[in-house]
């Protein structure tokens, strides 16, 4: 009776993880902006091509008039974006919110409201990395005592802070 009860045990396990399988891998999970709208992920990053997952996280997007959002993986790709508007095919007319995920409370906030913290210990595999702050004296805070770091305005970056230093790479999936 003792090993009916296991292999019963035993067969109904190995069914609801054969069943739950494909139910967790096709999972997508919305991540919802300030304004209403929203990201399904997975999805890519235009600038990098790299997937964008729940366990990686949105850095930054921009929503268009028409309601199409576009994700980026970090803030420096979303000014690369931004700033080089001929290479990604949008007119910039057509933007209506860009958010970056606050560094502190890692909700999102405007981009045009935040203070981003840059500096070339920051600088990663794809280029410089950014951090945002809802406002200049978290950021002032963070860099307390750091040098060559420097705080910007969304105003003040350009894309000569943000540009690769090396030939961009696409990411292979």
């Amino acid at each position: 009776m003792q090993n009916a009860f296991r292999k019963f045990v035993l067969v109904t396990g190995m069914l609801l993880v054969m069943l739950s399988g494909p139910v967790y891998s096709n999972a997508t999970q919305n991540v919802e902006l300030p304004d209403g709208s929203k990201i399904q992920l997975p999805v890519s990053c235009p600038v990098c091509e790299m997937k964008i997952e729940a366990n990686t996280g949105v850095l930054g997007a921009l929503v268009f008039a028409n309601g199409k959002v576009v994700a980026f993986d970090n803030i420096s790709e979303l000014f690369r974006y931004l700033l080089s508007p001929d290479t990604f095919g949008f007119t910039p007319k057509d933007l209506k919110k860009a958010f970056v995920l606050d560094h502190d409370s890692k909700k999102f906030i405007e981009a045009k409201d935040a203070a981003y913290v840059l500096g070339p210990d920051m600088a990663q595999m794809m280029g410089p990395q950014m951090e945002a702050f809802s406002n200049k004296t978290d950021a002032e805070k963070f860099i307390a005592g750091a040098k060559d770091k420097k705080v910007l305005a969304f105003s003040q970056v350009s894309l000569q802070d943000v540009g690769s230093k090396k030939k961009m790479l696409k990411m292979k999936h």
